[in-house]
């Protein structure tokens, strides 16, 4: 298979907002599940949950795909957070996507745990989706070293070193959404017809606040950033994937600095057996 080469260091959240946020723009129509949220967070620096998620934070362990995830271990079972304390930061951006609906919404199309659409909702609609109130949540890596050299058990470390681990997560605090029909023409919300429209899940909280806008205010993560810590890492978190390209892994060395010796033996080539590029 092919080798992509990558140039440079993956942005960082950080350094996006030390250096500003991209201009807001409205987003073309998209309806594909699988891209979807990828399209939503990508440009920040993450790769997307194909659905937003309530638990997988910062710490849950990661194997498979980016389109067909497997969850390894909840966070607190490696990265318990009495041992390694969660930071957060809010940011400003704020994304919108439109969606043509065929029967699910992009990225909420399966088991999203928000809301699925009502018998009202006809194929010719477009379906507004704006993300706000971003959260970022992460793991200091000298806390991720330290607990792996102290305090980490064998068996996470025997699984670390063959499956990744979420050090940044990216969390919407609060998602707006609407409906058009196909001319531009809003549809009007109330509490008599929401229900022909969106049937909310259990537990999401939501408010209509004008009479075209749904409010949901309840935090979902929608986006990762995959750690790496292997044995031969020597307990340093170096490398990180902040992209996925043809539904794989892209792990760049984050470092500033390169040993002029290893750079050649770090450069890896993906074969039949791996499931990821490492890319210097």
């Amino acid at each position: 298979m092919r080798l992509r080469s990558i140039l440079g260091l993956s942005v960082s959240m950080t350094s996006l907002l030390l250096t500003g946020c991209p201009a807001q723009q409205e987003e073309p129509i998209i309806d594909d599940p699988v891209s979807s949220l990828n399209a939503l967070v990508r440009e920040y620096g993450y790769i997307g949950y194909q659905n937003p998620l309530d638990e997988a934070k910062s710490g849950t362990m990661l194997a498979g795909r980016p389109a067909a995830l497997a969850f390894v271990a909840n966070a607190e079972d490696c990265f318990p957070e009495e041992e390694i304390p969660r930071y957060t930061d809010t940011s400003n951006f704020s994304k919108r996507h439109t969606y043509v609906f065929k029967g699910g919404f992009g990225f909420l199309a399966n088991a999203n745990g928000i809301f699925s659409a009502g018998l009202n909702l006809k194929s010719d609609y477009l379906v507004n989706v704006e993300m706000t109130n971003m959260t970022i949540e992460y793991m200091s890596s000298i806390d991720v070293s330290r607990w792996y050299q102290e305090g980490m058990d064998e068996i996470c470390m025997d699984y670390l070193d063959d499956v990744g681990f979420v050090i940044q997560a990216l969390k919407a605090d609060k998602m707006t959404i609407n409906i058009e029909k196909a001319d531009g023409t809003k549809i009007g919300l109330d509490l008599e017809n929401i229900d022909e429209f969106f049937n909310f899940d259990v537990g999401v909280d939501w408010e209509i606040t004008d009479s075209y806008n749904v409010e949901i205010t309840t935090p979902k993560y929608i986006g990762y950033q995959l750690g790496r810590l292997r044995l031969e890492d020597d307990g340093r978190s170096l490398y990180r994937a902040v992209e996925a390209v043809d539904d794989q892994f892209i792990f760049e060395r984050i470092a500033l600095f390169n040993d002029p010796g290893m750079i050649e033996s770090e450069i890896k080539s993906l074969d039949e057996e791996d499931d990821i590029f490492i890319v210097d």
